[in-house]
């Protein structure tokens, strides 16, 4: 008998159907056994694994996309990916795993939503030989058995299994999803935090309004792409005094003379005034427009206006507002509650922020 060189021989050995895989390196995805590409699945990327055709097998890979990434209608499925490069997330986080890199055009089925993320699933071909079966991936990693939950608790994948709480309220496969959403193991994954190696203009949209410049080795997060675009989120510091609420108007040459003139036309318009400390008081039941001990600043101004002043403080500016000295000069942004309080027609307004003069 003659026999075959032992180099010639392939051998393939299939992973089960219905059974849990992981990519053993980046690996094509395709609509069809040898048809169109449609995304490249990542190395490390947990699959489930069907039915096998001659040398490849048929998997279901589900995960999240940013709301950006998501597009319309393509053949039999409702949307699709937006643009090449769409990134599909294990967790719905900019850090989350990266799952693999989609085709424009590629079909979806949508199965939630988590915020701004839609999480999404799709069944396609891989070639058998880039499937490892998950056990072995396993294996090698050192495994705890997790503690027993106390009496009458329950563990979060538990409790939302209860409550009926959907794909979006269990663990992910990379770790436990905790109270921001994320799973724990996506936290250290660095791959989408990028630095801008030269100075760029920070935009609403592609080819959209200028927003801000963002000066070189800045680091942001990456959340999508679009059409030689990325979505960042950059994180930074500004001042109080530069801050108005979102969607309101700023009045800048009003005085309080105005808001006790015409008390209801004025409110919930925002104010910035420069303003004197008399003192930081709790409201009294004589003050009508005040809750039972508010806190509040009575103060006079704005600018060098006589007017006496009651400006509402929310607990998180009460320190603050304690270190001022009587009498120093702040500079507040407000909103106005009322023009003219009763019963004494004090202005009434409600403190947004405190900055120095």
């Amino acid at each position: 008998m003659r026999l075959l060189p032992l180099l010639s021989l392939t051998l393939l050995v299939p992973v089960a159907a219905g059974a849990q895989a992981t990519l053993k390196s980046n690996t094509q995805l395709r609509a069809t056994p040898s048809g169109v590409l449609i995304a490249t699945l990542h190395e490390g990327t947990a699959v489930e694994a069907g039915k096998t055709s001659g040398e490849w097998t048929r998997v279901t890979v589900e995960g999240y996309v940013y709301k950006t990434g998501i597009g319309g209608k393509r053949d039999t499925f409702r949307i699709s990916a937006a643009s090449d490069g769409v990134l599909l997330r294990a967790s719905a986080s900019p850090t989350g795993k990266q799952l693999a890199s989609l085709k424009e055009g590629m079909g979806l089925v949508r199965v939630g939503s988590r915020g701004d993320w839609v999480r999404v699933r799709r069944t396609a071909w891989v070639h058998s030989s880039l499937l490892a079966k998950k056990s072995t991936v396993a294996s090698a990693r050192k495994t705890e058995k997790p503690a027993a939950p106390a009496a009458g608790k329950t563990t979060p994948s538990v409790a939302a299994a209860a409550a009926g709480g959907g794909d979006d309220s269990t663990a992910t496969e990379h770790g436990e999803v905790d109270d921001a959403g994320d799973s724990t193991a996506a936290k250290g994954d660095a791959s989408s935090r990028m630095m801008a190696y030269r100075a760029a203009e920070l935009r609403l949209a592609p080819d959209g309004r200028r927003l801000a410049a963002l000066d070189s080795s800045a680091g942001v997060a990456v959340l999508a792409r679009e059409r030689g675009w990325t979505l960042v989120r950059v994180e930074g510091w500004v001042p109080d005094s530069v801050l108005v609420p979102e969607g309101g108007s700023m009045l800048t040459a009003i005085s309080a003379a105005d808001l006790r003139a015409e008390p209801e036309r004025y409110i919930g318009q925002t104010v910035r005034w420069e303003v004197q400390k008399i003192a930081l008081q709790t409201a009294d039941p004589l003050r009508k427009g005040l809750a039972p001990d508010e806190p509040y600043l009575l103060a006079r101004g704005p600018g060098d206006e006589r007017s006496l002043l009651y400006l509402a403080l929310p607990r998180s500016l009460v320190e603050q507002a304690r270190r001022i000295e009587p009498l120093a000069r702040l500079v507040v942004t407000a909103r106005v509650r009322t023009g003219r309080s009763e019963p004494s027609g004090v202005p009434l307004l409600d403190v947004l922020s405190i900055a120095g003069r």
